[in-house]
């Protein structure tokens, strides 16, 4: 669960809520609904592998729609990115240094993989060979410094300052001499051992078992010669990362069209061996125009669909639908203190107006989820009951409920924390005795955001909770995640979302030193249970479950966050595709150089 970005996986705190519903704007859930589709039936009925008969034609350019409603950021490198728009513009094209296996972990031992990967349990190494065939789209080969300049940047406090960035943390602590670096002491990271261009080991202080999934690594790299001169504190700005970023993924960026537009072509150097699609053209999409476009065959692809729309996308007949279960989740966060980016570690507010356990189930307990997912996303989100989402099966306790719709147990919550209504105006008074509000935060997005926060301050209007948006409208993306990261005080609450990553370790969302922490909240005991995590023990198959379950019920004891929905991911495919394998669980390879196209334009529905 880390922000970690392997090839294949979703990403970062900055995926946004795609927010949507079916039927009226202003219809609210019926929970004695019937529910028609479940997350299973869906993805029984559209696998995550799609197939279409025809020739494949020569070359081609392949046409990617990604639905958004800002523009993307343009910061193109795969761990140095903070939005989730700027990640999948590239995980298919530029990323691919560590393929995952089926269990989400990082393919070792292997002389097929762009960097074969070696953990030395007595001596506490990790060795990286890397192939001779991974090259750079400029020809020349991928080394150890490229791979050691991308640690120096990560742990780089002007870098860090300057970029607002949340990858270097409690995670990366493990390696040896990274912190001294960080503080300035060193001007190198003692950890990193070099042997040659080709050969390196990193060293650590102890193994922990989110290193199987990548956690503590940098997986993705920079070039070291193109970053050469450049000042950390200008790296963000910078044309090597922003306007020709060279790639060792299967394409290489050719143009930009600010926000809105990057054009790629083949990277005749890629380790697999060049494309058969030669050009490659990804391009936002407003969410207003998202059926329209593939009805008119303008993409092959289409990312981020939202799910109001799944239902008009279901019946065109030039297109087929590939679904898996999503690493994703929703979730109510309550601002409980600050991030200290001097130190970088969360501070805690104990007096912080949220920090009150039932209040904040409470909050939770107003909101029913099922429904919210059979009206408003067409089945394809349902209520997350744990912080662990449900693709690691054998790590969520199954005994956990999470927050049941329940109106007069959140009531009664309230009352048991001295939440009263004084003036019996139907709102309630704080524990003090005086007015109480409750500044909300939440994105716009789709047609359906402006309603559902209705909802949401409905429901919580229901139990008696004064709740206003902040600044009395819904938040553009990007500003709404720039005021959280700021921990804006205007902000009480907000609904957010998560793209989880391959890790199911949760400390890089919820310890006391994740700038993903959010919410600023943190304990000794939720922190002890998130270091028990991350122990030698946790290495042991038969007690990694039950450390987990600990976890889980910590957090529900907490109330840290509340997570809200997961979802069921499903990709638009247009028939002139000939393969398209959207699968997790899947030993076959498959990447974008595989992909073939059978006609000369994406086809239009009849």
């Amino acid at each position: 669960m880390k922000k970690k970005w392997f090839k294949g996986i979703a990403t970062a705190i900055a995926l946004t809520m795609t927010l949507t519903a079916c039927g009226s704007p202003s219809a609210t859930p019926d929970k004695k609904e019937e529910t028609e589709k479940s997350s299973s039936s869906i993805e029984e009925k559209y696998p995550g592998l799609i197939e279409n008969e025809g020739e494949a034609v020569d070359g081609g350019t392949l046409k990617v729609g990604l639905v958004s409603d800002s523009p993307f950021k343009g910061i193109f490198n795969g761990y140095l990115y903070t939005d989730n728009t700027d990640n999948v513009i590239m995980k298919y094209t530029m990323d691919g240094a560590f393929p995952i296996d089926a269990d989400f972990k990082l393919i070792a031992d292997s002389d097929e993989t762009p960097i074969k990967l070696n953990i030395d349990k007595e001596a506490k190494t990790v060795s990286y060979t890397i192939n001779p065939k991974f090259k750079w789209s400029n020809g020349d080969p991928v080394t150890t410094a490229d791979i050691v300049k991308s640690y120096e940047i990560v742990a780089n406090q002007q870098y860090i300052m300057a970029a607002k960035s949340a990858r270097y943390d409690s995670d990366m602590k493990v390696i040896e001499g990274i912190e001294d670096y960080n503080e300035g002491k060193v001007d190198k990271i003692s950890g990193l051992e070099v042997i040659d261009d080709a050969n390196m080991k990193i060293h650590v202080k102890q193994l922990t078992p989110n290193m199987l999934w990548g956690g503590g690594f940098v997986s993705e790299f920079v070039n070291a010669k193109q970053y050469e001169g450049i000042a950390m504190d200008k790296i963000t700005e910078s044309d090597a990362l922003r306007k020709n970023p060279l790639s060792y993924g299967p394409y290489v960026i050719k143009d930009i069209i600010q926000g809105e537009k990057v054009i790629f072509e083949a990277n005749p150097y890629y380790y697999k061996g060049e494309p058969k699609v030669k050009k490659v053209e990804i391009e936002i999409v407003p969410p207003s125009q998202q059926v329209a476009a593939m009805q008119a065959g303008k993409y092959d692809l289409l990312f981020e669909a939202q799910a109001d729309v799944f239902p008009q996308l279901e019946e065109l007949d030039n297109i087929k639908i590939a679904t898996r279960m999503d690493l994703y989740m929703s979730y109510l966060g309550f601002k409980q203190g600050k991030w200290d980016s001097s130190n970088n570690k969360v501070i805690a507010d104990p007096n912080a107006k949220m920090n009150d356990v039932n209040l904040k189930k409470a909050m939770a307990y107003a909101i029913d989820n099922n429904a919210l997912g059979e009206k408003f996303y067409n089945g394809l989100r349902f209520n997350a009951v744990s912080p662990i989402p449900p693709v690691f099966s054998t790590l969520h306790d199954p005994e956990m409920t999470g927050y049941e719709y329940d109106l007069e147990k959140a009531k009664s919550l309230l009352e048991e924390a001295g939440y009263k209504d004084v003036n019996g105006d139907g709102i309630r008074e704080g524990k003090d005795g005086k007015e109480f509000k409750i500044n909300f935060a939440m994105m716009s997005g789709s047609e359906i955001q402006e309603p559902l926060s209705q909802y949401y301050i409905q429901q919580w209007k229901e139990i008696g909770l004064d709740v206003e948006l902040v600044d009395g409208r819904l938040l553009d993306f990007n500003i709404f995640y720039d005021r959280l990261t700021a921990d804006d005080p205007a902000i009480d609450a907000f609904m957010a979302a998560f793209g989880l990553a391959s890790d199911p370790n949760p400390s890089g969302l919820y310890g006391s030193e994740a700038p993903f922490n959010l919410s600023r909240y943190t304990s000794q005991t939720l922190d002890d249970s998130l270091k028990a995590l991350g122990t030698e023990e946790a290495m042991d198959p038969e007690k990694m479950p039950a450390l987990y379950h600990n976890f889980e019920k910590v957090f529900f004891d907490e109330a840290p966050s509340i997570p809200q929905t997961n979802r069921v991911e499903f990709l638009p495919v247009n028939k002139r595709v000939k393969m398209y394998n959207f699968r997790h669980d899947d030993a076959s390879g498959f990447d974008w150089s595989k992909l073939e196209l059978t006609a000369a334009e994406p086809i239009a529905a009849k």
